[in-house]
């Protein structure tokens, strides 16, 4: 059992049997998977046999923290959850912020893993070493909001921390997500509905142990360095106003998708949703545990249609997706779509996205009004409203949207899989591919679907200008080193925004990590043994996807993306040459013309 940093237990609940044991953390453990995704991966991967269905009782529900989650680090706050997504049928690991990886590791677990499910609807209590699995019955049907003051109310606890699920989650829409702490979600891939199929509506958690650190004083040395390190980069553009600050520069540079990525740049829209516009609503600005940035912004509307909406957001993809892509210009309409999500328990990307495609589908005349029960028009506030509602609650024409937009393409044949802006399942976030060319090939081949955390090349073409967002060249090897670095980060639980500060030197990237965790833990995480780890997280969950059929056909992208040109602004005549970079792309990770890992490349890593 590993002594410092990381908790030492592994607690298992399996709600069939209702059974719960526990498994220690081994020092090789830590050394190969760090924490975190790693862990989830390789538990995941060892766990779930092929073709399982992901809302079946053999699928897991894997809640993981890594070793800084829960220390000083600069924003140490996140845990990911691992599971087989039932948007998509391949790996998927959703990353969460707030205080809930903080306080299961204070409880005395670095990982959860749900197994099973239960006859009827519970909940978790975890109350340092005493486990209970409660009944939920009076919580089924609640929203988010009310599931937590419920909680509170039950366990006599003001201050609890808690995940949980809305009626999302409890009618499996298959892009319901899990929210922790009232305002922070584990969105995208609907994880929420395999915690739903569980029957598990919360997990409420309560930790009063600390952690033991190596070596105080070089620790708290290490984390005065990163925090002097983070203080440049990133946090100079989220900490006033957050993401959204990259709103207006998305727009005016021409990668912001407008109306289902038929445009991409609008006149005035960045003022009307951006920063200038938010600032007039912003109460207060709160942060996830021990994190610099307080890029958390508190929306408040104090009169008007929707007086009285309160909520943490919207940020940039938010805006994107219930803002720009939908055609909604209107800030006071996004914010309120936003508490509808959060509410009803829904991925806001994948909600907006899958509005926008019933829209277009709508213009161009393959549903009309008497197919959905509703007249569908671009920027309308009452379509948004209405099917945010419709799809949480699987109600009409939500419950074939509730879907996600590939299987709601197929199920209407003809042409609607043209307007379906996804990559294996997953709806595209709010960055153009056809300007932005690594940002193209991150989306093909990132392990869970669409995604433009899984390689944060997006920055770099767009926001702080470092690279030609127009070439292909050497985009395969930045593609794949910052996935690498991504697997590393998103298994030491950091939050990327401070990742992005400690990137401001680049030879220094796993330096300020390794002495960070040789502080923390006493074992010797070198830079070489991070670097390679990164690599083989990332490889094993390849390994994971492939086991589900995956090969080189499914890391592509939308038709519009690859054949329909850029029609105006900065990229106009552009699409994305991801041709010209998948193949190099996989000479580079040592895998096959299929992409598929090579024997030689997975021995390498110790994976064979």
């Amino acid at each position: 059992m590993v002594e410092y940093g990381y908790a030492g237990k592994i607690l298992r609940v399996d709600l069939s049997r209702r059974k719960v044991d526990t498994v220690e953390v081994t020092r090789d453990f830590a050394l190969t998977f760090i924490g975190g995704k790693g862990f989830g991966a390789k538990l995941l991967y060892d766990g779930v046999e092929a073709g399982v269905d992901p809302l079946s009782p053999e699928n897991k529900l894997i809640f993981a923290t890594g070793p800084l989650t829960g220390t000083l680090a600069p924003s140490s706050s996140k845990f990911e959850v691992v599971t087989k997504s039932p948007l998509t049928g391949i790996f998927l690991n959703s990353d969460c912020g707030g205080f809930f990886g903080s306080e299961l590791k204070y409880a005395g677990y670095d990982v959860l893993v749900v197994e099973g499910a239960a006859e009827k609807p519970s909940y978790l209590w975890i109350n340092d070493g005493n486990v209970e699995i409660r009944d939920a019955s009076h919580l089924w049907g609640m929203k988010i909001g009310e599931t937590f003051e419920a909680l509170k109310r039950d366990l006599g606890e003001k201050d609890l921390k808690a995940a949980c699920i809305g009626p999302a989650g409890e009618k499996l829409v298959k892009f319901s997500n899990i929210i922790a702490t009232v305002t922070r979600a584990a969105g995208r891939g609907g994880s929420g509905a395999v915690m739903g199929s569980k029957k598990l509506k919360a997990i409420a958690v309560k930790g009063s142990r600390d952690l033991k650190i190596y070596d105080v004083t070089g620790f708290v040395e290490a984390v005065r360095e990163a925090y002097e390190i983070c203080k440049g980069g990133a946090l100079k553009i989220v900490a006033p106003l957050g993401t959204p600050a990259a709103l207006p520069i998305a727009n005016d540079k021409g990668v912001l998708p407008i109306r289902n990525f038929q445009r991409d740049t609008q006149p005035n829209l960045g003022v009307k949703l951006g920063p200038e516009t938010m600032k007039k609503y912003v109460f207060r600005s709160i942060a996830c545990s021990g994190c610099p940035a307080r890029c958390g912004k508190v929306s408040v509307i104090v009169r008007g249609k929707y007086a009285g909406t309160i909520v943490e957001g919207p940020d940039y993809e938010t805006l994107y997706s219930l803002g720009a892509v939908c055609g909604v210009e209107d800030f006071e309409v996004v914010v309120k779509a936003n508490e509808l999500c959060d509410e009803f328990g829904v991925d806001t990307i994948s909600t907006g996205v899958a509005i926008a495609f019933l829209m277009e589908c709508f213009e161009k005349g393959l549903v009309s009004e008497k197919d959905v029960g509703l007249k569908v028009s671009w920027g309308s506030p009452e379509t948004l409203l209405t099917l945010i509602e419709k799809i949480s609650l699987r109600e009409g024409v939500g419950d074939l949207l509730a879907e996600g937009v590939k299987r709601a393409s197929e199920r209407l044949g003809g042409e609607a899989s043209k307007y379906a802006m996804h990559v294996k399942g997953l709806e595209l976030p709010g960055w153009e591919p056809r300007a932005l060319q690594g940002t193209g090939l991150g989306y093909a081949t990132s392990d869970r679907g669409a995604c433009h955390m899984r390689a944060q090349v997006h920055p770099l073409e767009a926001i702080f200008g470092t690279l030609d967002p127009t070439s292909t060249q050497g985009k395969p090897e930045i593609v794949k080193r910052n996935q690498d670095l991504m697997a590393v980060l998103d298994s030491l639980g950091l939050c990327a925004i401070p990742g992005l500060g400690l990137w401001r030197s680049p030879d220094r990237e796993m330096e300020v990590f390794s002495l960070l965790l040789q502080k923390l833990t006493g074992l010797e995480f070198t830079e070489e043994i991070l670097w390679r780890a990164g690599e083989r997280i990332w490889n094993l969950t390849r390994m994971f996807n492939v086991r589900e059929g995956l090969t080189r056909k499914d890391d592509t992208l939308p038709e519009r993306i690859l054949s329909e040109p850029i029609v105006e602004g900065p990229f106009k005549g552009h699409t994305c040459a991801l041709g010209e970079m998948l193949d190099r792309y996989y000479e580079v990770r040592g895998w096959d013309r299929q992409g598929i890992p090579t024997d030689s490349k997975l021995r390498e890593l110790g994976l064979r």
